[in-house]
C-alpha cells in the first residue's frame, strides 16, 4: 500500500483562493534497530517512516507574500543518506512580505531535535555531540526615495548539547537586536547603526576536577560611517562605540565591563601615476578591543596582560605597482603609538613584498617574498619576513603540487609581541591505464609566539587514494598538539599571548579509511572506518587529564531501480571520555528500507 501511495502521480502546482503552492518530498519506509552497549538498556527495533519535504508558494503575487518551509523527520537516522548517528527531525522556514516594495519584511524560523554536532579539537577530529536547537528572526525595512533608509531586526536562538560518553549537558542562548539607517547626500554615502546582543552559555566540564564554565555577556555597539569616491580614488571614515559586560564562573571565575571608542579614516588616490592609500585609526581602550574580540568569537573573556588604561594610534601609507612584466611590488610604512599604564611607546615599520611568476624559466613556480623592519625612538628592534612558494607542474601524466608558507610578524594589536607560523604541503597524482588514478598528499605546520614559549600548535597529516572503474579506496592520518582555550564550541587554539586560567594542553591523533565498490548497474556498496584519540590536560589552576577515544564503522548499500531506491546499512560507534566518570557510549544500529522522491503538487 505504501509503495502504491509513493507511485501516485500529481500535478505541478495547486492554486486555492489566491494561494499558489508547490510541494515535493523524499520519503523513506524501512526497518531499523539498535544494540546498545553493556549497561545501556535493551535493544530497540521497529518500522520507521521519515523523509524531507519542500513546500513553497506565494499569496496572489510573489512580491506580496511568499513563503517556504522545509521539514524533515527521521531523515538523519543512522545509515541513511545523511549518515548521522541519530533520528534527527526538525524544520526550517522563511516568509517574505512586500518584496520589491518600499516596506519589505521577513520572518525566519528553524528547529532541530537530536542533531549530530562536533566538540572541536584543534586541527584534528573532534568529539561527537548530540543536541537540540531553535531560532527565530524577524526584520522590516523602510526604503523611501530621497529619505534615509531604516532597517530593524531581531533574532533569538538557543540550544543544548552533550558530548557522547559524558552525562554533562552544555547550553547557550543568544539575542540580537539591530537598527541600521543609510542615506546618500551630495554624492556621499552615509550609514549608522546600533546592535544589542547577549550571550549566555554553559560549557560543562569534561575533565576530572574541571567545573562547568558559565558565561553571561552583553554588548551595545553604535556605528557611523561615510564614504565618497572620486575619479582617481576615494575616502572613507567611521566611528564606533561598544559598551560591554561579561561575567563568568567556573575554574576561571571573573568578569569585566567597559567601553571602547574607535575612529577610522582612509583615503586612496594617485600621485604622479603612483597609486597611494593611507589610513589612520585610534582606539581609546586596547583591553576593551581585545575583550570584544573574545565576545564576538562566542567565548568568555580571558584576563589580558594589558592595563585597563590603554590607548593606540596607528597610521599607515602603502603603494603597489607592477614594475616588470612578471614582477609585482607592494610597499608600506606604518607608525603605531601605544599608551599602557602611564607609559607610552611607539614602533615604526617599513615593509615591502615582491612577487613574481617564474613560469617561463621554472614552469609552475610562483614566489612571493616580503620584509618588514621595525624600529622605535631608541633604535631598531628587529625585523620580520614572509615567504610563499607554490609549485604546480605535470610531467608525463604525473601531476605535482607543492606549497610552502612562512610568516613572522609583529602583532597588529600588541606591538610588543611577535608571532610566527609555518605551513607546508605537497601532493602527487598519476593515472594508470587512463581509468585508474592514484594520489598521495602530505602536509603540516606550526604556529606560536616568539616571546611566549608553550602557547603554540603543531599539526601533520598524510593521505592517499586509489580510484578507477567506479571503485575507490582512500586513507588518512593526522596528528596535532598544542595549547588551547576551552569555549562552548570546544577547544580553540590560543589566538594571542594572554594570561588566563582556562588553558588546556591537547594532543590528538586521527585515522580514517573508506572505500566504495559498484556491484551491479545501479547498485553500490560503501564503507568507512574512523578512529580518533585525544588527550587534554588542564594548565594553571585547572587540574586533571582526560583521555578521549572515538571510533566508528559504517557500511552502506544502495540500489536504484526506476524511481525507487533500496537502502541498507549498519553503523557501530564508540566514544568515551575518561574524565567524565561515565562508561563509554556505544551505539550499534542497522537499517534497511525503500525511498522515493516525488512532486506532490
Amino acid at each position: 500500500m505504501c509503495l502504491l501511495i509513493l507511485a501516485v502521480p500529481a500535478a505541478a502546482q495547486v492554486e486555492f483562493e489566491g494561494t499558489t503552492m508547490r510541494a515535493s518530498a523524499f520519503l523513506n519506509l524501512g526497518y531499523d534497530g539498535d544494540l546498545p552497549g553493556a549497561g545501556e538498556g535493551g535493544s530497540d527495533h521497529g518500522l520507521t517512516v521519515g523523509g524531507t519535504g519542500d513546500f513553497s508558494g506565494f499569496y496572489y503575487n510573489p512580491n506580496f507574500v511568499s513563503f517556504s518551509v522545509q521539514p524533515y523527520y527521521n531523515r538523519s537516522q543512522a545509515n541513511s543518506a545523511s549518515g548521522s548517528l541519530f533520528n534527527s527531525s526538525g524544520y526550517t522556514g522563511n516568509v517574505n512580505f512586500f518584496s520589491g516594495s518600499h516596506f519589505p519584511g521577513n520572518i525566519s524560523f528553524a528547529q532541530s531535535y537530536d542533531s549530530t554536532g562536533m566538540f572541536g579539537v584543534p586541527q584534528t577530529t573532534g568529539l561527537d555531540t548530540k543536541g537540540n536547537s531553535k531560532s527565530f528572526g524577524i526584520g522590516w525595512s523602510a526604503i523611501l526615495p530621497d529619505l534615509p533608509s531604516l532597517s530593524v531586526g531581531y533574532s533569538r536562538g538557543s540550544g543544548s548539547s552533550s558530548v557522547l560518553g559524558s552525562d554533562e549537558v552544555g547550553s547557550s542562548d543568544t539575542n540580537t537586536f539591530t537598527v541600521h539607517s543609510g542615506y546618500r547626500l551630495a554624492g556621499m554615502s552615509m550609514g549608522g547603526g546600533f546592535v544589542h546582543s547577549t550571550l549566555n552559555s554553559d560549557s560543562s566540564g569534561f575533565m576530572t576536577g574541571s567545573e562547568g564554565l558559565t558565561a553571561n555577556t552583553s554588548s551595545n555597539t553604535y556605528t557611523f560611517n561615510a564614504s565618497r569616491g572620486f575619479p582617481t580614488g576615494g575616502f572613507g571614515l567611521g566611528f564606533s562605540r561598544s559598551v560591554y559586560s561579561d561575567n563568568y564562573t567556573g575554574n576561571a571565575t571573573g568578569g569585566s565591563n567597559g567601553a571602547t571608542d574607535s575612529l577610522f579614516a582612509s583615503v586612496g588616490s594617485k600621485l604622479w601615476k603612483i597609486p597611494l592609500s593611507g589610513s589612520i585609526s585610534y582606539t581609546d581602550n586596547l583591553e576593551g578591543s581585545f575583550e570584544q574580540q573574545q565576545l564576538s568569537a562566542g567565548g568568555p573573556v580571558v584576563q589580558s596582560s594589558l592595563s585597563p588604561e590603554s590607548r593606540q594610534l596607528t597610521m599607515s601609507l602603502s603603494s603597489s605597482d607592477q614594475i616588470l612584466p612578471h614582477i609585482f611590488v607592494t610597499g608600506f610604512v606604518s607608525r603605531q603609538e601605544i599608551y599602557i599604564a602611564g607609559a607610552s611607546g611607539g614602533i615604526t615599520q617599513l615593509g615591502a613584498n615582491v612577487s613574481g611568476n617564474f613560469g617561463e624559466r621554472f614552469k609552475g613556480l610562483t614566489l612571493t617574498l616580503g620584509f618588514i623592519d621595525s624600529a622605535t625612538k631608541e633604535g631598531n628592534v628587529g625585523g620580520s619576513a614572509v615567504a610563499i612558494a607554490n609549485y604546480r607542474r605535470t610531467v608525463h601524466d604525473w601531476e605535482l603540487e607543492g606549497s610552502f608558507v612562512y610568516n613572522q610578524s609583529a602583532s597588529t594589536l600588541l606591538a610588543i609581541y611577535q608571532t610566527s607560523s609555518l605551513s607546508y604541503g605537497g601532493s602527487v597524482r598519476h593515472k594508470f591505464f587512463r581509468r585508474v588514478s592514484w594520489s598521495l598528499g602530505a602536509g603540516g605546520g606550526r604556529s606560536g609566539f616568539v616571546q611566549t614559549a608553550g602557547d603554540q600548535t603543531r599539526s601533520a597529516s598524510i593521505n592517499s587514494s586509489l580510484a578507477g572503474y567506479r571503485c575507490s579506496i582512500s586513507g588518512s592520518y593526522e596528528k596535532s598538539d598544542g595549547t588551547s582555550v576551552l569555549t562552548a564550541n570546544g577547544l580553540v587554539p590560543v589566538g594571542l599571548p594572554v594570561v588566563t586560567n582556562n588553558l588546556f594542553q591537547f594532543e590528538g591523533i586521527g585515522k580514517g579509511l573508506s572505500m566504495s565498490l559498484p556491484l551491479l548497474r545501479g547498485m553500490s556498496l560503501s564503507g568507512a572506518y574512523t578512529e580518533a584519540n585525544s588527550t587534554t590536560t588542564g594548565l594553571n589552576t585547572i587540574s586533571g587529564v582526560s583521555n578521549n577515544k572515538m571510533s566508528s564503522f559504517n557500511a552502506y548499500y544502495t540500489y536504484a531501480f526506476r524511481k525507487m531506491y533500496l537502502n541498507a546499512g549498519v553503523l557501530q560507534f564508540r566514544q568515551g571520555l575518561s574524565g567524565s566518570g561515565t562508561p563509554p557510549s556505544v551505539i550499534t544500529s542497522y537499517y534497511f528500507g525503500i525511498s522515493r522522491w516525488f512532486k506532490a503538487f
